[in-house]
């Protein structure tokens, strides 16, 4: 394919460069070069799936549903008895509880241990085992303890000889011993028995039955971990499920955990009743004892103050008494004070024939009675007075008589004032003691109160266990398990649900698909060297000269003038294409094509040795000049006469009295191709680069040939061309498909943006059939 160097053309792939673009053409066609990858790698993984679905033990599935009670559960304490109280948290999740119940390794280990899974039999077949369940041909016992036995792990293989004879084999199926049945048998696991579990042995004899024993822990939970126990809904079912390779053993399992688990609650629920009643009866007896002390505190206190039972009445007859003996001392008080005045007016002798007040409440007639004559006689003096004097007989009898009476009253006025100090003092000392008796009153109701409070308290309590025990008895004798078995265990249908066919052959379809496309993906992107002429377009706005395809051959010069391979049609193209671009430089003077690469190995002296002979196939005089001072190569292109050794370039330049003929040689048949070998190594190349010498050699080369093809050092490594990098009419910069790394581009994209190599050209080497090009198309092999 031709390129130019046109203003335009770099610019547009300029543009293509700097910006991203996916090109789903590209990607696919990447992948589609490798369909033999995905076809192999869907057919290994399709065998795979064959084989594991052929050669795996099937799973079957079964399930059980149960419904748990909510009403009282094993979970709860032995105080269940005494829910009423509040001492148990009826908001936790009891259904979970459960759950997790059944799924306890004391459960489980009971299972294992009722259906002695810790012991299995297989029948060895040629590949696969099957194992015998719930019966097999034989059946071990072990003379040990369970204890001992449920610890220890062993294998073996009984051979079946005829109905009373069996052969124990190691793993390799050699005999190891000869047994009969039922006759003991030592191990490392302990002694144990063999015995027949059929009648007629003769159709199994040569029957291989493989025991094996496991520890009853690692059994309980390895079914532990597959046992799926899930609450249904927001309800009280549960459903328990089992995937195992034998259905009849995972239904057994399933039903035994469920019988398990109600035997589990049955006796739980009746350890708890009992400890109920237990604790019910200890503290009967320690509330009695109590109660008895508080009923003789009630009865020593009441005893002590003369309290009766219903004390505020007693108090209330109290408080009437003592009332009306105030009332009483009131009254005898007044009557005290009339006594005094009447005594005190009777005596003085200002009022000595003056009437005495009557009717004033005594209650003594005596008093009244002598009152009543006294006022009599006051009366008939006072009247005998109007009509005559003092000194008459009968006003002085009169007189003497009051005197008398006056006396006489005195006298019982004194006697009732005691009579009446008497009983006021008895009453004031009676009324003190029931005015005590009041105040002190309420402190006794309290302290009663008290006493009664704490026996009520006592009496409440002692009956509140009585009842609860009566419960107790009641449910220690009528105890139901907490699960209802809904649906018994049973498998969901006849088909195993491992291995999954339809899952197993599209997952192996899907890798088979998506590991190569992975590979090829992550190599592509792990990959930084140049795998195609795309990685150039994309990175370069350079001018892309060409691309040779890969070199099968051992031959380092592969064109000669009758050549049709591709490699040369396509060094014919890249003829053709250096004429594009040194179409605008037009010179009289034989034309400089220099060849580099960035590192060493890319193949410049290939490309260029291979390129001078094309343009020599033409008839033009061509000249190969080697300018790699440093590591030259040129005895492994060309026959040199002195092979390494041969005077070249280094010697031209060093000895003065060389002419550039001197050092120019023919290759053989080839009448327009003469090279120039770089010569001794010498230890400065790039002074003598720099030598005078080196313009002559250039300036005599492009007055005899056409074409001066120079190759050239690394430019990355050393400096020597750029040295002479201005002889150049055109440089092809050598750029190898995966073994070039990406990240070297940039040398040769910085030598074209700086001009520091003129008119540079990059040449793709070594390019497979991701270069878009099929170089042998239309062309036989070489003639």
């Amino acid at each position: 394919m031709t390129s130019n160097n046109n203003a335009t053309g770099n610019s547009s792939r300029a543009i293509k460069s700097s910006s991203f673009s996916f090109n789903l053409r590209e990607a696919l066609i990447r992948y589609l070069k490798k369909w033999y990858w995905f076809v192999l790698s869907v057919i290994l993984f399709l065998a795979l799936a064959y084989l594991k679905i052929r050669y795996t033990i099937p799973q079957y599935n079964v399930s059980s549903t149960i419904m748990i009670s909510q009403d009282e559960n094993i979970s709860e304490s032995e105080l269940a008895a005494f829910k009423d109280l509040g001492l148990l948290d009826n908001s936790q999740n009891q259904i979970e509880n459960e759950i997790q119940i059944l799924k306890s390794r004391t459960l489980i280990t009971n299972v294992v241990k009722n259906l002695k899974l810790n012991v299995r039999y297989f029948s060895e077949g040629r590949i696969l085992e099957t194992e015998n369940y719930p019966k097999s041909l034989v059946e071990i016992n072990f003379l040990s303890d369970d204890s001992i036995v449920h610890t220890k792990s062993a294998t073996f293989h009984v051979k079946i000889n005829s109905n009373t004879s069996f052969s124990l084999l190691n793993k390799k199926g050699e005999k190891l011993s000869d047994h009969s049945f039922g006759n003991t048998v030592s191990s490392s696991a302990g002694d144990f028995v063999i015995t027949p579990n059929s009648e007629n042995l003769k159709d199994n004899s040569s029957a291989i039955i493989k025991i094996q024993i496991t520890p009853v822990k690692f059994v309980a939970e390895g079914y532990r971990n597959r046992l799926a126990i899930y609450p249904i809904g927001g309800s009280s079912l549960v459903g328990i499920s089992l995937n195992d390779q034998v259905p009849e053993k995972a239904k057994d399992i399933v039903n035994n955990l469920v019988d398990e688990y109600n035997k589990s609650t049955i006796e739980n629920k009746k350890q708890m009743s009992a400890r109920t009643a237990e604790f019910i009866n200890e503290r009967l007896d320690l509330i009695s004892g109590d109660l008895s002390e508080v009923d003789d505190e009630a009865a020593g206190y009441k005893s002590k103050f003369g309290l009766t039972n219903d004390v505020g009445a007693q108090t209330q007859r109290v408080a009437d008494i003592d009332s009306r003996n105030v009332q009483e001392i009131a009254q005898l008080s007044t009557q005290l004070s009339l006594i005094e005045s009447m005594r005190r007016f009777v005596l003085s002798q200002e009022g000595r024939y003056d009437l005495i007040p009557a009717n004033l409440g005594f209650d003594d007639q005596t008093i009244a009675n002598t009152v009543s004559r006294y006022n009599g006689l006051i009366l008939q003096r006072k009247r005998l007075l109007k009509t005559s004097s003092e000194q008459n007989p009968v006003v002085v009898n009169i007189d003497q008589q009051i005197d008398g009476l006056r006396q006489v009253l005195i006298g019982s006025l004194n006697s009732l004032r005691s009579s009446i100090n008497i009983r006021l003092k008895s009453l004031r000392t009676q009324d003190q003691y029931f005015s005590g008796k009041l105040y002190n009153a309420p402190i006794r109701q309290k302290d009663l109160r008290v006493i009664e409070r704490e026996q009520t308290i006592k009496e409440e309590l002692y009956l509140y266990l009585l009842q609860k025990r009566e419960e107790a008895e009641i449910t220690s004798h009528i105890t139901l398990s907490n699960a209802r078995v809904i649906d018994r265990a049973s498998t969901i249908n006849s088909y195993p649900v491992s291995p999954n066919k339809k899952v197993i052959y599209a997952g192996s379809l899907f890798a088979g698909l998506i590991i190569p496309f992975l590979i090829i993906y992550l190599s592509d992107l792990l990959n930084v060297k140049i795998t195609s002429r795309e990685d150039l377009e994309k990175a370069l706005t350079m001018p892309i000269i060409g691309s040779i395809p890969k070199v099968k051959s051992k031959n380092k010069v592969v064109i000669s003038k009758h050549d049709r391979s591709g490699v040369a049609e396509a060094f014919r193209i890249l003829r053709t294409n250096l004429d594009f671009l040194m179409a605008g430089t037009s010179k009289d003077t034989g034309r400089v094509i220099f060849v580099t690469s960035t590192i060493s190995g890319e193949g410049k002296t290939m490309i260029s040795s291979n390129l001078a002979r094309t343009l020599s196939i033409t008839g033009k005089k061509v000249a190969y000049l080697g300018t790699d001072l440093r590591d030259p190569k040129f005895h492994q292109f060309l026959d040199l006469p002195e092979g390494k050794d041969t005077k070249g370039l280094t010697n031209f330049i060093m000895n003065s009295e060389l002419h550039p003929k001197d050092v120019i040689y023919r290759e053989k048949n080839e009448s327009s191709f003469d090279f120039i070998p770089s010569g001794a190594i010498p230890p400065n190349p790039a002074e003598l680069l720099m030598h005078e010498r080196v313009t002559t050699m250039f300036e005599y080369l492009k007055e005899q040939y056409d074409y001066i093809i120079v190759d050239t050092s690394p430019v990355s490594l050393v400096a020597d061309t750029l040295l002479i990098g201005h002889f150049a009419d055109l440089c092809i910069y050598i750029v190898r498909e995966n073994y070039s790394d990406k990240r070297i581009l940039q040398m040769p994209q910085s030598f074209y943006t700086e001009k520091r190599l003129p008119n540079i050209a990059v040449l793709l080497n070594a390019a497979g059939s991701q270069s878009g090009y099929n170089y042998g198309y239309g062309y036989g092999s070489k003639d």
